[in-house]
């Protein structure tokens, strides 16, 4: 059966600082090790820049699936350039979701790196305290041992099924035995771990060996044995500690080993990960897991992020080792739309997928469409509109430059490393700007201590720098087109996903300036905004006397709907669906204009555009 995915936007930001992405490509610590380093004078180097590791760096929220497997295809504009354009496409991957004690039963081997690193910031203190949660959610079916390893590695937990209070009590005394002391020898207490697994091996188990490391050690062989055991059923997942472990041995190793890889920097991350997160990390719900993404209209592959793959013209296959409970997959593609002949409402791409449950059993899934809107238009809208490509494709922005001012920087090109800094960092405000200000905050701080440095290099004049860290106006990307054909294309790109929507009520509360005022412009707007909504005619629209009435109730002005949470609420006093929000924002040289379109009851983004208008008599004679 043919399901066509309609392109649903999120607009929201979570940036916590432990960095989930999915099973085998996890999320470094990107931005606390950016950070460090650029408080320090320091610029990270290109070749330590993991692309797949930044786009990783963000929960994407995909929708929870009933099946073992949830896939969502995204695209970065809902109209696209007949003539031609770039655009970042994006593939969520969700498992499923089941309850702690419906799991099946686990068969769980813990090795833990005590040599004397572990001993800076307390980091052994965490795992202690992570080990004390643990011990309390493990279930009486499931079996848990334990390895220690230094310089040399022994077992302090042989393998025992958890069915005792007094048993627990044991562990939990062991892991409190636990200091920090010697070298790191990651081999043999990896193949200690294996070992215990196996004594209790049993194939309606999870059977799965995490490995606990912050630091570098002999590794010689350690990959091969990782994939014998993933071979007769024992998986490794990973747990990196700080930021001075191997990252690309730890991901290779889960990679290898058919796991997961977590890369965690605080105490807090250590709970959850050993706590309410650990199914994430442990229990599979789907192996072997094979993605064909086919183009329908020609593109040029310009790249394509997170898991293995190969290209094959204009199709990309992915494979996929395991896809673990409740856990979340993200794989982005980067093309090139060729020119159209024709305009209108067109399949961009397919996807389908196959995979193996559990029980050895093989699923197909899909085909799932991408359809986009093709317009005779110059220019796209500026910026991506779906949110959660916004998110995924800012990051992807962020890590090339990156990459690529290193590589200035490395060269001595400070000046142009300079320059991509500063465009780098107007993209994310922007996009933060977007974000009721929220989100970006670590990665614009990092690019701002990049730019102090880098001023600093050209012997700028200190005041002069700080200008530049203070500048976030992007330039018009358009300037000879008018006002009307702004809007027009602003307010089409808003609404062109509500003709899916089901039948409804929303609230139109308008555009606002960023002090809460009014002007023609932003009658305007607001005429336009009734005119496009009341297009759809599944959409209630709700009486502006209602909206001023509850408005009024709540002592809220216009411009506080702009908070996600305040337009939530009035939207659940009105009864409604959705509520259209947007707001004027007047800069120096150009008028930034952006509209949002909220969904009451997930408090989702799910339609949201910008246009920046440079500042010409006409916009003028309108503020």
């Amino acid at each position: 059966m043919k399901k066509l995915l309609t392109i649903i936007i999120i607009f929201i930001i979570p940036l916590p600082i432990m960095l989930w992405a999915g099973a085998a490509k996890e999320a470094a610590s990107t931005a606390e090790r950016g950070e460090y380093l650029a408080e320090r004078g320091l610029i990270i180097r290109p070749e330590e820049i993991y692309v797949d590791s930044y786009i990783a760096h963000i929960d994407y929220q995909y929708p929870k699936s009933k099946e073992d497997v949830g896939i969502t295809i995204y695209s970065g504009h809902h109209q696209i350039s007949s003539r031609g354009q770039e655009e970042v496409i994006q593939i969520g991957i969700q498992g499923k979701e089941l309850g702690f004690e419906e799991l099946p039963p686990m068969n769980l081997a813990f090795v833990i790196d005590k040599s004397g690193s572990m001993a800076d910031r307390d980091k052994m203190d965490w795992v202690k305290e992570a080990f004390d949660i643990f011990i309390n959610k493990v279930r009486d079916k499931d079996y848990v041992s334990l390895i220690v390893f230094d310089s040399t590695a022994r077992v302090v937990f042989s393998s025992t099924r958890m069915d005792t209070k007094s048993k627990r009590e044991r562990f939990r005394n062991e892991v409190l035995r636990t200091y920090p002391n010697g070298g790191t020898n990651l081999v043999e207490g990896l193949k200690l771990g294996f070992k215990e697994v196996l004594s209790n091996y049993r194939k309606e188990y999870t059977n799965r060996v995490l490995f606990l490391t912050d630091g570098v050690g002999e590794s010689t062989g350690i990959l091969e044995m990782a994939e014998t055991y993933k071979n007769m059923g024992i998986n490794v997942s990973t747990i990196g500690v700080g930021t001075d472990f191997d990252l690309e041995l730890m991901r290779n190793l889960a990679d290898r080993g058919g796991g997961s890889s977590r890369f965690i920097s605080g105490r807090e991350e250590m709970e959850e990960t050993f706590g309410s997160e650990l199914d994430r990390m442990v229990v599979p719900v789907a192996n072997d897991m094979k993605i064909r993404l086919e183009f329908l209209q020609k593109v040029d592959i310009l790249g394509t992020w997170g898991y293995n793959n190969r290209i094959e013209g204009n199709t990309i296959h992915y494979y996929l080792s395991t896809l673990h409970h409740r856990d979340y997959e993200t794989i982005l593609v980067q093309v090139k739309i060729h020119p159209q002949r024709l305009t209108g409402e067109r399949y961009l791409a397919r996807l389908s997928l196959d995979y193996t449950d559990l029980g050895g059993k093989k699923h197909y899934g899909g085909p799932y469409y991408l359809k986009t809107n093709f317009m005779d238009m110059e220019f796209p809208v500026t910026g991506f509109s779906d949110g959660k490509v916004l998110q995924s494709g800012t990051m992807l922005h962020l890590a090339q430059a990156l990459k690529m001012i290193g590589r200035y920087y490395y060269s001595n090109q400070v000046q142009q490393a300079l320059d991509l800094t500063i465009e780098t960092k107007k993209e994310l405000q922007n996009a933060r700007l977007r974000l009721d200000n929220e989100g970006f905050d670590d990665e614009i701080r990092i690019l701002e201590n990049y730019i102090r440095i880098f001023g600093g290099d050209l012997k700028y004049v200190e005041s002069d720098t700080e200008r530049i860290v203070e500048d976030y106006e992007i330039k018009p990307f358009v300037q000879e087109r008018s006002l009307q054909e702004h809007l027009e294309n602003l307010f089409r790109e808003m609404t062109l996903a509500m003709g899916t929507k089901e039948e409804g009520g929303i609230a139109v509360s308008g555009f606002t300036t960023k002090e809460g005022g009014s002007s023609n412009l932003v009658n305007l707007l607001n005429e336009m905004a009734l005119v496009e909504i009341t297009k759809h005619k599944d959409l209630q629209v709700v009486e502006r006397e209602r909206l001023d009435m509850i408005m009024e109730e709540q002592r809220l002005a216009l411009s506080d709907l702009m908070d996600t949470s305040n337009a939530i609420e009035i939207g659940k006093l009105l009864a409604v669906n959705h509520i259209l929000t947007g707001s004027v924002i007047e800069m120096p040289h150009s008028v930034v204009i952006f509209g949002r379109i909220i969904n009451v009851e997930t408090a989702e983004v799910e339609s949201a555009a910008q246009v920046i208008v440079p500042r010409s008599k006409d916009v003028e004679a309108l503020l």
